[in-house]
């Protein structure tokens, strides 16, 4: 049996081998994680006219579920993937219509936005590549 105490954060254990133990924790951090995604952020762009909304499930319009959402209104727009890396840092790899990568929006921990876009022709080949800098605040 496992007993985590109020900061979650000591075990108490009777015949728990450290694997399981070390299985429990990743299970809670697995779970722990989509939700600190969660959220909208608002973020304003050089270049662009109008902010730009970046929504996190739970709280995108869509029912896919998978997806951020990049667009000028919050949950909707482009379909994104999000990667946090190791750091703390969040890149949300953004999909036109047909699942083709067209921009990387990559978020440092201090909410400093860099913006790469590009566009993808018929043959494969990238052209009117673009990159911009903005910052973002966390609505929610």
């Amino acid at each position: 049996m496992v007993a985590i105490d109020r900061q979650g954060l000591n075990f108490a254990a009777e015949r728990v081998e450290w694997p399981m133990r070390a299985s429990l924790i990743l299970a809670v951090m697995m779970v722990a994680a989509p939700s600190a995604l969660a959220g909208v952020l608002q973020c304003k762009v050089e270049g662009y006219r109008n902010d730009v909304f970046i929504t996190t499930s739970p709280d995108t319009n869509q029912n896919d579920g998978h997806y951020a959402r990049i667009g000028v209104s919050r949950g909707i727009g482009d379909r994104a993937i999000v990667i946090v890396d190791r750091t703390g840092a969040q890149t949300f790899i953004e999909l036109n219509i047909d699942d083709t990568p067209i921009g990387l929006w990559t978020l440092q921990k201090d909410m400093r936005l860099v913006v790469s876009n590009h566009s993808i022709d018929p043959s494969g080949g990238v052209f009117a590549p673009s990159q911009y800098t903005g910052v973002c605040t966390r609505l929610r």
